[in-house]
């Protein structure tokens, strides 16, 4: 059997949507990128979906960080992620974005991808979570259990939504074989929602934000943080042959994402001015050039009991050592409190390594500062907002404080 045979068996194969348009719409031709130079480029032929996600690669092609390594980037847009891994399997494509479910779909069913690029994650709430399941807003369904009977619209049949999705689901004690999955490409999914084709859908950014600010639809469910704080979301995979043809090639794509996400992360503006002005106020996901394989290896295992695949994947070779492995943690400072969290957790004691941190600063009058051995990072005094970045930490004390507010502190050891 053909290795295409054995991906539409696995129910990889739905048909190829032309989504580049609304691509383009909201941010513009991504092939180009500026630079001086006038040596030869190499070409790399990206699949990539039409969701806010992939905004990193976007900026880091306008700020010169794949030019400055060779690199220029050639982008198509398919519909899905279980799309991208049939074109790769293929060779339609040198590397894809994708999820992390039709990663595992692939490398379970004998597609030989291999993990080039950490990418983005599920935030940590209902409250702050880009992607979730949302009903119409005079829909009877309050409750995940009220999706019993119900219909809900993914962008793929046993792709990232309906794994994640079954899974939350789980957690509320919902009966799976009475809930229905439909395919249904995102952009299309708002009119199916309100013409009533389907009772929920799984939406994204930017069309959660359209959602609800044209339809008034509301989030009934946040999935990814249901199963675990900062739930691993996206990824960049290539072929394991192209790789090993190409390793400089695949090494300088990593090292210019790894900037890329750096970068979003730091520059939220500079995402945001990507869209079109009535669709800048989105939710934005958690970047970060790290992976949590523990995660990885527990949403594989969601892949199995929910039918998507039949024996589980080697993690280690999906993700080589090469790709950096890391935790992301939790800051939050309000009016009266302020705190680091691990899982969910206080934290009390970190390893030496690299760690994502992700700061939420809700108070106008406190800010969060964070000081410990190279490292001295803060908010705004004056302003709310979302501080995140990725960084090496040494052994040693860290402390976080306001500076407003000293007695509002608390610190951690790296050992």
């Amino acid at each position: 059997m053909t290795r295409s045979g054995m991906i539409r068996r696995a129910g990889l194969a739905l048909a190829l949507v032309a989504a580049a348009a609304l691509l383009l719409a909201l941010v513009g031709p991504a092939a180009g990128s500026p630079t001086k130079t006038h040596r030869k480029m190499a070409v790399i032929n990206l699949d990539g979906l039409p969701i806010a996600n992939g905004f990193p690669l976007d900026i880091g092609i306008q700020q010169g960080f794949f030019a400055k390594r060779g690199i220029e980037i050639k982008k198509t847009v398919f519909q899905s992620g279980n799309d991208i891994v049939l074109a790769m399997a293929n060779h339609n494509g040198d590397i894809g974005y994708i999820g992390w479910v039709p990663a595992i779909i692939a490398r379970s069913q004998g597609i030989p991808v291999v993990t080039v690029s950490a990418s983005d994650n599920e935030a940590t709430s209902i409250d702050d979570n880009w992607q979730n399941v949302m009903v119409k807003g005079s829909s009877s369904i309050r409750t995940p259990k009220d999706l019993e009977g119900k219909t809900i619209a993914g962008n793929a049949l046993k792709g990232v939504c309906e794994i994640v999705i079954r899974a939350a689901l789980s957690k509320f004690n919902v009966n799976q074989d009475a809930v229905k999955f439909v395919a249904i490409p995102f952009p299309a999914m708002r009119a199916a929602l309100n013409s009533g084709q389907v009772d929920a859908i799984c939406a994204p950014e930017p069309f959660m934000t359209q959602a609800m600010t044209i339809d008034g639809a509301r989030i009934l469910l946040a999935p990814g943080p249901t199963l675990g704080k900062y739930w691993p979301n996206g990824t960049y995979v290539a072929l394991q042959d192209w790789v090993q043809k190409n390793p400089a090639l695949a090494k300088g794509f990593h090292d210019a994402m790894a900037e890329s996400l750096q970068y979003a992360q730091a520059h939220p503006e500079a995402v945001r001015a990507m869209l079109p002005a009535a669709t800048r106020n989105i939710r934005l996901p958690v970047w970060s050039s790290l992976i949590d394989r523990r995660q990885l290896v527990q949403l594989a295992k969601y892949a199995k009991q929910f039918g998507a695949i039949s024996t589980l994947p080697n993690i280690a070779a999906l993700v080589p050592a090469a790709i950096s492995t890391g935790l992301v943690l939790q800051g939050d400072v309000g009016r009266s409190t302020i705190s680091m969290k691990l899982d969910g957790k206080p934290l009390k004691a970190l390893i030496a390594g690299d760690y994502t941190f992700v700061v939420s600063d809700r108070s106008a009058t406190q800010n969060f500062h964070l000081k410990g051995p190279g490292l001295n990072k803060s908010t705004g005094k004056r302003q709310v907002g979302r501080l995140s970045f990725t960084t090496k930490l040494a052994k040693g004390r860290y402390t976080y404080s306001s500076d407003a507010k000293p007695s509002l502190r608390g610190s951690f050891t790296v050992g």
